[in-house]
C-alpha cells in the first residue's frame, strides 16, 4: 500500500480557496460598473489563477522544485490590516461592498496559510504556506489600495 503525500490533503485545501476566489472574482467582474473596482477584481483573478497554476504544479510535481525557485519570503509579524472600508456604506454603495467582500476573502486566506505555516512540524510546508500566506498578503495591499480612494 503506498503512502500519501500528507502536503496533498493541505495543497487540496488551497487549491478549492483559490477555486473558489477566482471564481467570485471573475464573476463579480463581469457584473460591476465602476472601472477602479472591475480592474481590481480582475487583477485579483490574474493572481488567484496564477496561484492555482503554481499550486496545481506543486501537486504533479512536488514541492521541493517550487520551494527553490520562490527562495524565502518573509511574512510581517504584523498581520495585515483587516478593517473593513466605510462600513456604514456597505449596504448603500456597492463599491464598498465588493471591496470589503475581497479584503474579508483575502484575510481569511492569509490567516488559514500561515496558520498551516506556524503549525507544520517540517520546513517545507511550513515555507509552501508562507508563501501562500505572503500572496495573500500582496493582495491585500492590492485591495486597501484602489478600495482606499472610494
Amino acid at each position: 500500500m503506498s503512502q500519501k503525500n500528507p502536503l496533498e490533503n493541505l495543497l487540496n485545501l488551497a487549491l478549492t480557496m483559490s477555486t473558489r476566489n477566482y471564481e467570485y472574482y471573475r464573476e463579480t467582474a463581469d457584473n460591476v460598473e465602476t472601472p477602479k473596482v472591475k480592474a481590481l477584481l480582475r487583477v485579483l483573478a490574474d493572481t488567484e489563477r496564477d496561484l492555482i497554476a503554481q499550486i496545481r504544479h506543486m501537486m504533479a510535481t512536488g514541492v521541493l522544485d517550487e520551494i527553490e525557485a520562490m527562495g524565502k519570503v518573509e511574512v510581517s509579524e504584523r498581520p495585515p490590516n483587516d478593517t473593513p472600508f466605510a462600513p456604514d456604506r456597505n449596504d448603500t454603495d456597492p463599491r464598498i461592498f465588493v471591496c470589503n467582500r475581497a479584503l474579508e476573502q483575502e484575510v481569511k486566506g492569509y490567516t488559514f496559510y500561515l496558520s498551516i505555516a506556524a503549525r507544520a512540524k517540517s520546513e517545507i510546508v511550513s515555507r509552501v504556506f508562507e508563501y501562500l500566506a505572503f500572496i495573500k498578503s500582496q493582495q491585500i495591499e492590492r485591495v486597501r489600495k484602489v478600495c482606499g480612494t472610494f
